[in-house]
């Protein structure tokens, strides 16, 4: 989209969601374009709400029925594969924004990372891990109504860029407190605990 539609289309998706009861209308080839556009311009508070209905079409009407798999068909009760990769394109949404793990364009392969935690709505916690060239990177995340603590696993002969996400002029950072610049942290290999007080 032109950068001077791009508000125009982003309210007419968000219009149609709200006319829906925010709820899925697209499809299984339509759900990662709309994932992604969603996330990348900041309406992840909509996608939480979007995924977790507990009636069909939702995420959460699978796991109300106690399934660990994604299934063939919204309704799992219709018959079809209860182990099936339709649908499965949230898990993107949950990797690169929830639990915020992006590569640097810039430096592919996992060289430096970038991390963009993400909490939305009532979520508690995240935690994500993936297996890069270097070895394993592990994120997790936990908020309460008094802090926001995020651990991370950067692995051996890499850097990370952490982009907070809650404003804020200092962190612990494994117990000792640094200044922020930019809203972000600077990391190098190890395991980390960034706290933020809210």
């Amino acid at each position: 989209v032109e950068p001077q539609y791009r508000q125009a289309v982003l309210k007419n998706l968000t219009d149609d969601i709200a006319y829906h009861d925010d709820r899925l209308t697209t499809g299984d080839v339509g759900n990662r374009y709309l994932f992604q556009t969603l996330a990348d311009n900041g309406q992840n508070e909509l996608m939480y709400k979007m995924v977790n209905h507990y009636d069909a079409p939702g995420y959460g009407f699978q796991l109300k029925y106690g399934l660990t798999t994604l299934t063939e068909q919204w309704d799992p009760r219709k018959g079809n594969s209860w182990n099936h990769f339709m649908m499965g394109q949230i898990e993107e949404w949950f990797f690169n924004t929830l639990a915020g793990i992006r590569y640097d364009e810039k430096q592919p392969g996992f060289k430096h990372i970038l991390l963009k935690p993400t909490p939305v709505g009532d979520l508690k916690n995240v935690s994500a891990s993936t297996e890069t060239l270097y070895g394993k990177l592990f994120v997790a995340w936990t908020k309460t109504e008094k802090e926001f603590n995020l651990n991370v696993t950067i692995p051996v002969n890499t850097t990370s860029t952490v982009m907070l996400p809650f404003t804020a002029t200092s962190v612990r950072v494994n117990g000792k407190t640094v200044t922020v610049k930019n809203n972000s942290v600077e990391l190098g290999s190890g395991k980390w605990e960034i706290t933020i007080d809210l």
